[in-house]
């Protein structure tokens, strides 16, 4: 993998998440133009098949910033089909069938993003479970979505990681 395209284009993304801030205003012309930059620097390694997950991760988060929704689910499917082992993957991947509301692959890959990283219970980690949780809650599993809240609590360290699953009653927000 070209760690230096990835780089670039990571910090133009950056960037212009940083420049657009925390308002649901749309992408102004400029900053559309420069999500598409980073996406160009990452499509000739991507053809070439020299894109790790975490390029493939970041080309996908452009997809979607971009609103091609469909290239976005294409990229992620290919990554978890080459990197069967990246939980980053499946849980872009279970992120993006949930705001679809394909519940059932959500909840699949959502459990092997979980369970793949289970060693690795940082913040990352439980805001995935988290977002398991809340897929089983909406498919009406509250007694399954329990259970999973309860076991990624005794797995995680930190308070960071906690408060993305302690239940407060309402939805937690999980974003991806």
């Amino acid at each position: 993998m070209d760690r230096d395209v990835v780089d670039q284009a990571h910090e133009i993304y950056f960037n212009v998440i940083v420049s657009h801030g925390d308002g649901d205003e749309p992408w102004t012309p400029e900053q559309r133009s420069e999500l598409r930059r980073a996406l160009s620097l990452l499509e000739p390694v991507e053809n070439a098949g020299d894109l790790g997950p975490e390029g493939i991760q970041l080309m996908a988060s452009l997809c979607l910033e971009l609103g091609n929704d469909e290239r976005e689910e294409h990229l992620l499917r290919a990554g978890v089909e080459a990197f069967p082992s990246a939980p980053c993957l499946y849980a872009d991947l279970g992120a993006a069938y949930a705001n679809l509301n394909r519940w059932a692959p959500a909840i699949a890959h959502l459990c092997a993003a979980v369970l793949l990283s289970v060693d690795e219970a940082d913040e990352r980690w439980a805001m995935t479970a988290s977002q398991l949780v809340d897929a089983l809650v909406e498919c009406g599993e509250e007694d399954r979505a329990g259970a999973i809240r309860s076991w990624a609590l005794s797995h995680v360290k930190d308070e960071h990681a906690r408060a993305w699953l302690e239940d407060d009653g309402g939805s937690d927000d999980t974003q991806s």
